[in-house]
């Protein structure tokens, strides 16, 4: 089946407001203390909001920290907690705000010209049921999630190089084409998956950064790096963000997956980060007389016996917060889980 995924672009009257307090932090911080200076208050939504989407994210035992601040030394992240409270404002001086007023247009007739959310869509080529050794040929709610934080946060990917692993049809390496340099889109070669990836980015092209290369390979998590292709070898140099969406659920998937995550840790030099998203998926069992997730709950300690293999964690597993918006329109459950794996000296 082709299915057509509508998505809302980022609010560009986000980015305007929040280089503005940026700016204005930095000019309070340099001015004479305890001085006040006339403000304006201004609010600002972005996105779709569910109430689902401001519950408290837990905090997992088997992980190292809540990312829930902005990383403002990088200038990627954004910080979404004031925008995503009732109750927040953000202060502007006069000068500031008459520089958001400005991007604010009048009609003829002196009516306010309002500012509609400009949206895209997505046609991606799909199975609706497979066995399961071709889940990849179906749409995933994680590929959703993922899709959506980097519409949240397109500075951070913004002219990188990006690495996805298990892309599936397509659709995250698609949104990520939008902000990237490059993409080097991965799966395994079975069932048509490749031909079917390429299909999809053709279909959707002209969404593309027109400055932005996609390519297409097989990256299998049971081959080890020192057996991968020298091509494949010389690209993976540049790549600074790995993606995964839904690539657990087999315990033996799951542990080839976290070898591959370990070889791209070591050998990839300018690698700041990975991130995987995926659906928690719970069972009853007699032996726990709980609901758990085991797929989930394996992935943790696999991780952990290989980064605490020396006696000392050398990454950090870190707990994405949720919070963000929803960019496209799908159900955003509570079991789905964003994390980030990054070197624990940066």
């Amino acid at each position: 089946a082709v299915s057509k995924f509508t998505f809302t672009y980022p609010n560009p009257t986000r980015q305007l407001l929040t280089t503005t307090t940026r700016t204005a932090e930095a000019t309070r911080s340099n001015s004479v203390p305890n001085a006040r200076p006339e403000t304006t208050t201004l609010k600002t939504y972005s996105g779709m909001l569910d109430e689902r989407d401001m519950k408290e994210q837990p905090n997992g035992s088997d992980i190292d920290e809540i990312e829930s601040e902005s990383e403002y030394d990088s200038g990627d992240d954004i910080d979404i907690e004031a925008e995503l409270n009732d109750d927040s404002v953000e202060l502007v001086s006069p000068d500031q705000s008459a520089q958001l007023q400005s991007s604010i247009g009048v009609d003829k007739d002196g009516d306010l010209i309002v500012a509609r959310l400009r949206k895209g869509v997505i046609e991606i080529e799909h199975r609706k049921s497979t066995v399961l050794n071709l889940v990849g040929l179906q749409i995933w709610r994680g590929a959703l999630l993922l899709a959506d934080y980097i519409l949240h946060n397109e500075r951070k990917f913004r002219n990188s190089h990006i690495l996805e692993l298990g892309s599936g049809v397509g659709l995250t390496s698609i949104v990520s084409s939008m902000y990237a340099r490059e993409v080097i889109c991965t799966d395994i070669d079975i069932g048509g998956l490749l031909d079917l990836l390429r299909d999809n980015i053709q279909r959707n092209v002209h969404l593309s950064n027109p400055n932005c290369r996609m390519s297409v390979c097989e990256l299998d998590f049971n081959v080890s790096y020192q057996d991968y292709p020298r091509s494949l070898k010389d690209q993976l140099q540049n790549v600074q963000y790995v993606l995964a969406a839904d690539v657990i659920y087999d315990d033996d998937i799951t542990e080839a997956f976290v070898r591959t995550l370990v070889s791209l840790l070591l050998e990839l030099p300018k690698l700041k980060a990975i991130y995987i998203a995926l659906e928690k998926r719970y069972v009853f069992t007699l032996e726990d007389m709980d609901s758990v997730a085991p797929c989930y709950d394996y992935f943790l300690r696999c991780f952990q016996k290989r980064n605490n293999r020396f006696g000392v964690n050398r990454w950090k597993l870190i707990n994405v917060c949720m919070n963000f918006p929803r960019y496209f329109d799908y159900d955003k459950v509570k079991d789905l889980v964003l994390l980030k794996i990054c070197h624990a000296t940066k």
